[in-house]
């Protein structure tokens, strides 16, 4: 924790020297305590949820703290807010702009009394904290330890070392344990004792950061929390839509890489007047297995599947079908997240496999008179039903699918 000190420490000095003109009324020549009191966020939001992460706790402590310390000995509250590093930059920086002004309206409604001396500082991402968790682990070896270091402390673009920490095997397990904990707002209280003369106040700000660190006292943050991963998302293929066959799958989430998805697709439309039909039913049943080990069933994967359908399809008076069919194949696609919401998923899907269909040919009378009949020239008893076939094997698919993340299960954090 000392790199997080010695960060603190120094926008804690810049804000005491803003201060000067204000300080000089009432001075005091030992600094006592820099103490940190934290509460935490959900996910994407700015929020105050007391119910989360012992936050109702955390202020009952900092209103205990207020009291035994004294409004009069109090110099400032710097209210520094974080956001993890997850999604966009810019994005983060502004939820960490509105955390602070949270907690800035939640102490102001607390604690009038310490309006004047409350100082918001939206720090963006918390690269620092995670580092300090991150050096500090025991569970990891210190091999895995240097190599996600390695890339904090990299000077290379923040998207980049994104990049590479959610590529890491070990990404998920900093995502669920860590990055709740640095979603926060931490109240720095600083305090002061004893009169002294104006002329000391450059001396007492020249105290060693070390004499500071010292005197900090522990963060006190609930570990007995759980975290949600999700366990099944409903989606549609895009494309499918597109060419008017809705189409609705739900995909069930098994471990860190394996998933199984059922799919079904109907389109039901005729136009009578020009002989159009476009009657579709199919069933399908997926397995997939994600090459990440991160629980967000995300990025590259390959796919096994076997479907049904029947169909009717005409496109005039002469060019129609009716049938039935199966296949199976293989298939590779991937999975993203382009939204801050982690809920939402774009993928992208090709597929190879094998079709087999028994159909028929079919015409309208001419002139039409509301009757169709199959394409058969012989005689009338030796016609059989399904007596063309269609075999192929080659690309049997591609989709852009777009899904949501509907349910989720309840996983222990480890500490």
């Amino acid at each position: 924790m000392r790199r997080l000190a010695n960060i603190l420490y120094t926008l804690l000095l810049l804000f005491i020297v803003a201060l000067e003109g204000r300080a000089q009324s009432v001075q005091y020549s030992e600094q006592k305590s820099l103490m940190g009191i934290e509460v935490h966020f959900r996910f994407d939001n700015a929020q105050l949820d007391l119910g989360y992460m012992g936050n109702a706790q955390s202020l009952d402590r900092f209103a205990s703290v207020i009291n035994t310390i004294g409004r009069h000995r109090i110099d400032s509250v710097v209210i520094v807010s974080q956001s993890s590093p997850e999604g966009v930059y810019l994005y983060n920086k502004k939820l960490s702009q509105r955390r602070a002004a949270t907690m800035h309206r939640a102490i102001e409604e607390r604690h009038p009394e310490l309006a004047s001396c409350l100082h918001v500082h939206p720090d963006g991402e918390s690269w620092e904290r995670l580092r300090d968790y991150v050096a500090s682990d025991t569970l990891m070896s210190q091999k895995t330890i240097d190599r996600v270091l390695h890339i904090i402390d990299s000077d290379i673009s923040i998207d980049t070392k994104k990049y590479r920490l959610e590529h890491l095997p070990i990404f998920n397990y900093l995502r669920t344990t860590y990055y709740p904990r640095i979603r926060n707002s931490v109240f720095c209280i600083i305090y002061f004792d004893i009169p002294l003369e104006t002329a000391q106040l450059n001396d007492m700000l020249t105290l060693e950061t070390s004499q500071i660190e010292d005197t900090i006292e522990p963060i006190a943050i609930n570990h007995a929390y759980t975290h949600r991963q999700p366990l099944m998302n409903v989606h549609t293929n895009l494309l499918y839509d597109a060419l008017l066959t809705p189409n609705i799958g739900v995909e069930f989430y098994i471990g860190s890489h394996w998933s199984v998805a059922a799919n079904y697709s109907s389109a039901w439309w005729s136009h009578d007047a020009t002989h159009r039909y476009m009657q579709l039913i199919d069933g399908e049943f997926e397995g997939r297995r994600y090459f990440k080990k991160d629980n967000t069933h995300t990025g590259h994967y390959l796919s096994a599947y076997v479907h049904a359908n029947l169909y009717d399809l005409s496109f005039d008076a002469k060019r129609a079908w009716q049938g039935e069919g199966w296949g199976l194949g293989l298939g590779y696609g991937y999975v993203w997240q382009p939204w801050q919401n982690d809920r939402w998923k774009l993928e992208a899907f090709v597929r190879l496999g094998y079709y087999h269909s028994l159909y028929d040919p079919y015409h309208a009378s001419d002139p039409f008179n509301g009757k169709y009949y199959y394409d058969w020239d012989g005689p009338i008893e030796n016609f059989i039903r399904r007596n063309h076939r269609l075999r192929w094997l080659g690309p049997t698919g591609v989709g852009i699918t777009i899904s949501y993340d509907l349910f989720s299960r309840r996983v222990k954090i480890k500490n």
